[in-house]
C-alpha cells in the first residue's frame, strides 16, 4: 500500500473520500495534483506524464499534475470526456499563514476544501460550451401514478422548466429538444430503471444518481421557495406542486456541486406544458433533419444538411440558443404565428434611413456587438467573472439600446425598449467609464480601473505606475544636493530601496544619511524619504490590487442585483436577432410571406425544400393542396424520382411557417397542424435488439397513438422490412386506419402499387406520382429520367431496374433481372387468370 501517513495526504484522502466519483484537482502551490487512480485515468486522458510521491517507497503513491493557470483547459478536456472533476483550492495562503520566520520543519498544514465541481451540466466555461446551444442538466423521478416527473435548467443561462409525461416514450421524446447535457435521478429502484433506459437508449449520455433525499417532497419544495425566496410553493409557480421533486433536485445538486446557496442566474421557472406549442419527436427531428448531426467544426459537410444551420442569421448566442427552441417547438396559436411574420415583414418593409442602409443593414452592427448576456450575467452572478466579462456585459447593454434606437417605432423596438431598465442602463455606463479598454484577464492583480474613478486608487497606481520616475526625480536631486555624481538609488529583495556611494565619496555623504550595509567597493545608506517611499511602494501594490478586487466584486454584485433586468433584455435581444435573421434569409433567397388560418388545407404553390434548393442547380419545384376533400395523397414513382424530397419540403414549409419565418415558396396558406410526425428512412437500434422493422412498426404505433385530425404524417416505403405480403397488408391497414379513423393530412409514398386501390374506398385519399420520362441509350438500352414533380396519378411500374442501370450495375445482372421480373408478372398474371395452371419454377441464381 502507497504510504499515506503523512498530514498532506490524509488531508487529501478526506476530501477524496467526500466525492469518490470525481476527479480530485488537489491544489498544491502553483499546481493540481492528482494522486491514485484519479492520476492514472488523468494521465491517460491528457497525454500527460504519470510520476509518483514518494518514488523511493516499496509502493510508490501514483501522482501527477497541471498548473493551476492553466487547468481550465485541462478540465474541459476532462469533462468533454464525460468525467466529473472536483476542484479542492487552499484557503488560506500558506505564506501568510507560516511566514518567513517558520522554517521547513514547522510550516503547518493549510486548510483546503473542494469550491466546486464541473461535470458536463454544471460546465460554465464559455470555451468549452457550444455558443449556441443550450447546456442543460435534467432531473427525473417516477410517480405513483406512473407518470414521468422531470425537471430542466440550463445553469448558464437561467432557464428553468418544469413538466411531466404520461410514458416513458413521451418523456424520451420530450428530451430531444431539450439540449441536455446530464442527468439526474435519484438512488432508488425506480431511479435506476430509468438510469438503465438511458443508457440502454443513449450510452454516451452522462447520467447519474443522486441521493434520494434530494428527490423528497418536502425537502425540495424547502429548496424550491429558497432560490425564489418565496413563502409559498404557489408563489414560485402555481403548477410546481407536481414536479417540485426533480425541480428541487436540482436546486440541491446545484447548491452542493458549485458550493452556492442557490442557482444565481435563475430568477423565474416555466411551465412546459404543449398549449401553443407543437412537440416534435425523435425520429421527426431526424427524419427532417433539423439538427446538425455534429457539433460546431465537424466540417461544413455535417452542418449545411440541417434546417438550423441553414436558416440561422442570428448575430448573437442568445438568438442560436432561442432559434433551436423555436425549431423544435413550432407555435400552434395562430396570432401568435401571425405576429411573428408581421414583425419579419415590418423589417423587410422598413424604408430606407438618411445613412442610405435599410433597417435591416442597420441592425446587423449592433446585433453583431452584444455578448452573450445570459451566460455572462450567470458567471458574474457565480464570482467567476473577469474583468473583461463586466466590460463585455456592459458595452452589450449599451449596445442594445442603440439596437433599440434603431428599430425606431416598430413593434420589436417597443419590447426592446421596455426591457431596458434605466439603473442597468446607468450601471452599464459607469462601468465602462471605470475601467481600462483592455483590463487584464486576472482580477487579483489590479490594472482593471481607470484613473480619475476612485480618489484613494488613483494615489495607488500612481505610487505604483510612477515609481520609478519618483526614483529617478529622487536620485537626480540627491546627487545635485550632495554634488556625488556617481550616486544612485538601488532596490534588492533583501535590503530594499537604498543610495550606494562610492569610498571615494564617503567623505561627501551628508550627517541625515542612514549607514544601512558596507559593501567591497563603498556603503549603503537609507535616508527618511526614502523610508518612508519604501513603506508605501512597498505596499501600495498590494493596497491596489486588494482595492480594485474589492471595487470589481462591488459592481459584480450591482449586476448580480439585476440580473433579472439582465435576462429579460437578453431574451428581447434573442428574439429581435431571430426576426432579423428571418428578414435576411427572405431578402437573400426570396421567400415569401405565408397566410396562416385555423383550417386544414396546406396550399404551397412551387414549393421548395430550403437546404436542398440552395444547394442544388436547377431544382425543380412543387405544388401542393393536401387538405380537405383531398387530405391524404398517395404517392408512387421510383427511387430517386424525388417523393421524399417532397415530402420533407412540405413539412419543413409547414414547420418554418408555424416559427414565424417566411417559406421558399411562390405562395403559400397553411392551415395551423397541431403536430408533424414522419417515417422516412430505414434505422435500427442494435443495442437494445430492436430490427429496422420493429423500429418502424414502433414509431408507427406511436404515429396512431397520437396523431390526431389536425396533424401531418408523412411516410415513406411502410412495411417494406418485411416479407412481401405481410409488409403489403400491414401498409394497406396502417392507411386504411388513418384514412379513415385519423383524418390527418397525410403523404404517403410506396411502392405497392396495389395501395393505390384505397383512393377507391376513401374519398379523401388521392393517387399522386412522380413524374418520369422512359427512353433509350445510344446502346438502345431503355433508360428512365427523373422529371422531380409531382402530378396526379398512380405510377404504372417503379422502375427498379432502370434505376440499378443508372447506379451501374453490370449488364449482365440487368438482364437477369428482368427476366426474372417478367416471370413473376406472367405467374401473377396466370393466377389472376388460372387457379390450377403450374407455376413454373425461377431460376433465381442462374446465369443470365
Amino acid at each position: 500500500m502507497a504510504n499515506t501517513d503523512t498530514p498532506l495526504m490524509r488531508q487529501y484522502l478526506e476530501v477524496k473520500s467526500r466525492i469518490p466519483d470525481a476527479l480530485l484537482f488537489f491544489r498544491l502551490g502553483d499546481f493540481y495534483e492528482l494522486f491514485f487512480e484519479d492520476a492514472r485515468t488523468a494521465a491517460r486522458e491528457l497525454e500527460i506524464t504519470l510520476t509518483s510521491r514518494n518514488k523511493n517507497d516499496p509502493d510508490p503513491t501514483p501522482m501527477c499534475g497541471v498548473p493551476f493557470h492553466s487547468a481550465a483547459g485541462y478540465i474541459n478536456r476532462l469533462v468533454a470526456s464525460g468525467h466529473k472533476v472536483a476542484i479542492c483550492e487552499q484557503l488560506e495562503n500558506p505564506a501568510e499563514k507560516n511566514g518567513p520566520e517558520k522554517g521547513a520543519e514547522t510550516k503547518s498544514l493549510v486548510k483546503r476544501d473542494i469550491v466546486r465541481v464541473v461535470s458536463p451540466g454544471t460546465q460554465l466555461d464559455p470555451d468549452a460550451l457550444n455558443a449556441k446551444a443550450p447546456n442543460c442538466t435534467h432531473a427525473a423521478c417516477s410517480s405513483a401514478g406512473g407518470k414521468i416527473l422531470w425537471a430542466t435548467c440550463d445553469f448558464t443561462t437561467g432557464k428553468f422548466r418544469f413538466g411531466s409525461a404520461a410514458d416513458l416514450e413521451s418523456w424520451l421524446a420530450t428530451l430531444q429538444s431539450q439540449g441536455i447535457a446530464e442527468l439526474l435521478f435519484p438512488e432508488n429502484d425506480a431511479g435506476s430503471k430509468l438510469l438503465d433506459e438511458i443508457r440502454a437508449r443513449a450510452p454516451r449520455a452522462f447520467a447519474q444518481t443522486v441521493p434520494e433525499f434530494y428527490f423528497d417532497s418536502e425537502y425540495a419544495a424547502s429548496r424550491m421557495r429558497e432560490q425564489f425566496a418565496a413563502q409559498s410553493l404557489a408563489a414560485v409557480h402555481p403548477e410546481l406542486s407536481e414536479c417540485v421533486r426533480p425541480a428541487g433536485a436540482l436546486v440541491k445538486y446545484f447548491q452542493e456541486s458549485q458550493r452556492a446557496p442557490r442557482i444565481p442566474s435563475v430568477n423565474r421557472i416555466e411551465a412546459w406544458g404543449c398549449n401553443g406549442r407543437m412537440e416534435l419527436d425523435p425520429a421527426t427531428v431526424r427524419a427532417l433533419e433539423l439538427l446538425p448531426r455534429r457539433e460546431p467544426g465537424a466540417g461544413a459537410a455535417a452542418r449545411d444538411a440541417s434546417l438550423l444551420t441553414w436558416i440561422d442569421r442570428t448575430k448573437t448566442a442568445m438568438g442560436g440558443r432561442l432559434l433551436r427552441d423555436w425549431i423544435l417547438r413550432p407555435l400552434t396559436d395562430v396570432e401568435k404565428i401571425d405576429a411573428r411574420l408581421g414583425e419579419v415583414a415590418s423589417i423587410l418593409e422598413a424604408g430606407t434611413e438618411a445613412s442610405g442602409k435599410n433597417l435591416l443593414a442597420r441592425l446587423t452592427q449592433p446585433l453583431s456587438e452584444i455578448y452573450d448576456l445570459e451566460r455572462l450575467s450567470s458567471r458574474i452572478s457565480l464570482g467567476m467573472a473577469g474583468a473583461r466579462d463586466l466590460r463585455a456585459t456592459a458595452g452589450s447593454i449599451l449596445m442594445a439600446r442603440e439596437l433599440c434606437e434603431r428599430l425606431g417605432s416598430l413593434e420589436l423596438g417597443s419590447l426592446l425598449k421596455g426591457a431596458l431598465d434605466s439603473k442597468l442602463v446607468a450601471l452599464s455606463e459607469e462601468t465602462l467609464r471605470a475601467t481600462v479598454e483592455n483590463p487584464p484577464l486576472a482580477v487579483r492583480e489590479g490594472g482593471m480601473f481607470a484613473r480619475g474613478f476612485h480618489a484613494d486608487l488613483d494615489e495607488l497606481i500612481g505610487l505604483t505606475t510612477n515609481g520609478e520616475a519618483w526614483l529617478a526625480e529622487y536620485e537626480a536631486a540627491e546627487r545635485k544636493s550632495t554634488a556625488i555624481n556617481s550616486l544612485k538609488v538601488r532596490f534588492n529583495r533583501v535590503f530594499g530601496y537604498y543610495i550606494e556611494i562610492t569610498k571615494a565619496n564617503l567623505a561627501s555623504v551628508p550627517a541625515h544619511y542612514v549607514r544601512k550595509q558596507t559593501t567591497v567597493g563603498g556603503e549603503r545608506f537609507i535616508t527618511e524619504e526614502l523610508k518612508r517611499f519604501e513603506e508605501k511602494i512597498l505596499t501600495a501594490e498590494k493596497k491596489r490590487n486588494d482595492l480594485e478586487y474589492a471595487l470589481f466584486r462591488e459592481f459584480c454584485a450591482r449586476f448580480t442585483a439585476k440580473a433579472a433586468a439582465v435576462s429579460e433584455l437578453a431574451r428581447q435581444v434573442a428574439h429581435v436577432d431571430i426576426i432579423a435573421g428571418f428578414a435576411a434569409l427572405a431578402s437573400r433567397e426570396g421567400y415569401v410571406r405565408p397566410a396562416i388560418d385555423d383550417g386544414t388545407l396546406l396550399e404551397i404553390a412551387h414549393g421548395r425544400h430550403p437546404t436542398v434548393a440552395a444547394f442544388m442547380e436547377g431544382f425543380v419545384p412543387n405544388s401542393i393542396a393536401l387538405g380537405g376533400s383531398a387530405g391524404f395523397f398517395l404517392i408512387t414513382g421510383p427511387n430517386m424520382g424525388g417523393k421524399s424530397t417532397v415530402m420533407r419540403q412540405t413539412a419543413l414549409i409547414t414547420l418554418l411557417a408555424q416559427i414565424g419565418c417566411f417559406v421558399p415558396a411562390r405562395s403559400a396558406r397553411i392551415g395551423v397542424v397541431d403536430r408533424i410526425f414522419t417515417r422516412i428512412g430505414a434505422s435500427d437500434n442494435i443495442a437494445e435488439g430492436s430490427s429496422t422493422f420493429m423500429v418502424e412498426m414502433s414509431e408507427m404505433s406511436f404515429i396512431l397513438r397520437n396523431a390526431t385530425a389536425r396533424s401531418l404524417i408523412l411516410l415513406d416505403e411502410i412495411g417494406r422490412g418485411t416479407s412481401t405480403f405481410d409488409g403489403m397488408s400491414l401498409a394497406m391497414a396502417l392507411a386504411s386506419d388513418i384514412a379513415g379513423r385519423i383524418g390527418a393530412r397525410t403523404l404517403f409514398a410506396t411502392h405497392y402499387h396495389e395501395l393505390t386501390a384505397l383512393a377507391d374506398r376513401y374519398p379523401r385519399v388521392s393517387n399522386h406520382r412522380m413524374a418520369v420520362s422512359v427512353g433509350e441509350d445510344r446502346a438502345g438500352h431503355a433508360i428512365v429520367r427523373f422529371l422531380y414533380r409531382l402530378e396526379p396519378g398512380a405510377a404504372e411500374r417503379s422502375y427498379g431496374i432502370l434505376v440499378a442501370r443508372l447506379a451501374g450495375l453490370p449488364e449482365h445482372v440487368l438482364k437477369h433481372a428482368q427476366q426474372i421480373l417478367e416471370t413473376i408478372e406472367h405467374t401473377a398474371r396466370d393466377r389472376n387468370g388460372s387457379a390450377h395452371r403450374e407455376t413454373p419454377q425461377l431460376d433465381l441464381f442462374g446465369n443470365a
